[in-house]
């Protein structure tokens, strides 16, 4: 018996934004290419554009020379590629988004800057079944900035993931998909990121009536099971948006000290953990000369004065061990990473996190806000002294352990076999099994760094005996009882110190990143039966 006849065929599709022409949404330099040709025609009753040829090196390839230099053999292959894009719109409007069907390598023809990033995610998650989703790649909001990707051939839920929590910025999704109205009429294997992989029909009408089908659908909300994967998403640049958003932080960086709601974050992939920094130069940007501690909220400001928004990768930082700025401790560190700023418009809370914006939902960001404001109204059992200007953190911590009869932890890291990068256990143990981490919140600096330290701690303590025997040998350094180091953390304090003198700290404080660390932190180590807890110390 024949095989019926194919009417849909899997297509890489793309949609992209803020094409005022279809030939926008080509990369300039192709456009001019003798090698692409470039030509009007039709879809059913739809103008569309046709680019097609072949992408290839002017010349040998670049190994070519390695391999002469090698064995005295010339070599002259040269890489070619085919690439097919055909650009149309569904309607006249000129704000209607262009839709590119690729084939071959024909999506590198395409002007990413336009390319509607989170398109294929959406499509797929408001058509896969939430039940058999095969893989998932995320990216989670830390200082680790790890990406992970998980897949099951099977087919699983969230669950069988492991995806589901704050912070978790889904990014490529996999799964079974069946939507209802496209020509293929039967279920099929979506893939989405960027880009989303589905069969499209492979007559003028049926593909039209399919992109129409899509359209309509990416208007819809995903099941409730898969909304948590969107709440975040990346902010796309050059974009409007995203040129937006950095018209509204130049005009932050332009404002005085006290005005501006600019702060400072710590980009933390970049330093080395096991030598705390005592100085900075700033490189670029004025005087290089080595200045005391980190850089602040205040210093952004005054580099930024009177600078355009390029200034923030042009103008670089670099962490020392030493006060004479002599030993370093990181990279050049561009000035975009230090800077923290949250912008709310449209139902969408942006903010800026390692040099990059998000968007979060305003009812996530609702969600995350409530989980924070839980964490803070628990008691924390523990009344801190309080905090007496100009006292820095390490003078306020030896007056603390005196007036909480708490031993007092050095800011010596701890290095064993398992954690060769070291980890500050606390900075106060105030009883057994209780690990209070202090810090002062200056210019409303994101605490992302705190949480996570507090969080590292906690699971080296209860991994990590050798960790433990360690912080007994310190704690009788100190005239403590090493008894005070048990099995594992029962508590974990975070003890902030409000801005301003008078002032206090509150889940209104932190940035949305921030909160997001605590909540991760919180999560996990109460799922271990550790308690989090956060006091604010008042500031006089």
């Amino acid at each position: 018996m024949a095989r019926p006849r194919a009417t849909a065929q899997a297509t890489t599709l793309y949609r992209l934004r803020h094409t005022t022409n279809l030939e926008d949404a080509v990369k300039k330099k192709y456009r001019s290419d003798k090698a692409i040709n470039t030509g009007s025609c039709k879809v059913g009753d739809r103008d569309a554009i046709l680019i097609h040829g072949t992408i290839g090196a002017d010349g040998p390839v670049k190994w070519a020379s390695r391999v002469h230099q090698l064995t005295g053999v010339k070599v002259e292959p040269a890489n070619t590629t085919a690439a097919g894009v055909l650009l149309l719109r569904l309607s006249d409007e000129k704000a209607a988004p262009t839709w590119a069907l690729c084939w071959g390598m024909g999506w590198l023809l395409l002007d990413q800057s336009l390319v509607d990033a989170a398109f294929g995610q959406r499509l797929a998650l408001r058509s896969a079944d939430p039940d058999l989703l095969s893989s998932l790649t995320r990216t989670v909001l830390d200082e680790r900035a790890k990406v992970d990707r998980s897949s099951i051939p099977a087919g699983a839920g969230l669950s069988g993931f492991g995806i589901g929590g704050f912070g978790e910025l889904i990014t490529r999704v996999v799964g079974k998909a069946e939507i209802k109205g496209l020509t293929v009429n039967k279920a099929f294997r979506v893939r989405g990121a960027d880009a989303v992989s589905v069969p499209l029909g492979l007559t003028p009408e049926t593909l039209l009536a399919d992109l129409k089908v899509l359209n309509a659908l990416l208007s819809q909300k995903p099941p409730p099971e898969l909304e948590v994967l969107e709440q975040l998403v990346p902010v796309k640049k050059k974009t409007s948006l995203h040129a937006k958003l950095e018209e509204h932080l130049l005009a932050e960086l332009h404002k005085a000290p006290g005005v501006s709601k600019v702060a400072v974050t710590w980009p933390h992939e970049h330093l080395n953990e096991n030598q705390p920094p005592e100085a900075f130069r700033v490189k670029r940007g004025g005087s290089p000369k080595a200045r005391p501690d980190l850089p602040t909220a205040e210093l952004i400001l005054e580099l930024m004065k009177g600078r355009d928004i390029e200034s923030l990768d042009v103008i670089k930082i670099q962490l020392f061990a030493d006060a004479e700025g002599e030993n370093p401790v990181s990279t050049d560190i561009p000035l975009r990473k230090w800077v923290a700023f949250e912008k709310e418009e449209a139902a969408r809370r942006y903010f800026l996190y390692n040099g990059q914006w998000f968007a979060m939902d305003l009812n996530y960001a609702k969600q995350l806000d409530d989980r924070v404001k839980d964490i803070f109204a628990k008691s924390s059992g523990i009344t801190m002294p309080a905090w007496h200007a100009p006292d820095n953190e390490e003078a306020y911590n030896r007056k603390a352990a005196k007036a909480l009869g708490a031993v007092l932890m050095d800011r010596k890291l701890v290095q064993t076999t398992q954690n060769k990068r070291g980890f500050e256990p606390s900075d106060l143990i105030t009883e057994k099994d209780v690990y209070v981490h202090v810090k002062s919140a200056t210019s409303s600096a994101p605490l992302s760094h705190l949480f996570s330290q507090g969080g590292n701690s906690a699971h080296a303590i209860q991994h990590d005996e050798e960790a433990r025997k360690m912080l007994r040998e310190r704690v009788k350094q100190r005239n403590g009882d090493p008894d005070l180091i048990g099995t594992r953390p029962q508590k974990v304090v975070y003890a902030i110190r409000p801005k301003e003198v008078g002032g206090s700290v509150s889940a209104q404080d932190l940035f949305s990143f921030s909160k997001v660390s605590l909540v991760r932190v919180s999560d996990e180590l109460e799922s271990r039966g550790i308690q989090v807890r956060v006091v604010s110390i008042d500031y006089m």
